[in-house]
């Protein structure tokens, strides 16, 4: 389970450390390249549920759709995360 997240504190580190334009930039991004994708797989989740039991078939075949999408998903956080990570100081 993931730990719990203080909404507030993010919102006071953000604006302590990040400059607007650079929490534009970002809002922008998770907006753009998350937010759609993540409400979609919402959704598809949803038609998997539903469809379980009335066809066992299609509702195996659009969760492996899902499985796939959420990696996607997964790997552009991954890429995120190491391209805005600094380098490490020596």
């Amino acid at each position: 389970m993931a730990a719990s997240f203080d909404s507030d504190e993010l919102a006071r580190q953000i604006e302590a450390y990040l400059p607007d334009e650079a929490r534009r930039w970002l809002a922008d991004l998770l907006h753009d390249h998350l937010g759609g994708r993540i409400t979609n797989l919402s959704l598809q989740a949803e038609i998997v549920l539903k469809a379980w039991e009335r066809n066992p078939e299609m509702a195996l075949s659009e969760m492996q759709d899902l499985k796939s999408r959420l990696d996607e998903v997964s790997a552009f956080l991954v890429d995120l995360v190491r391209t805005v990570t600094p380098p490490a100081e020596d």
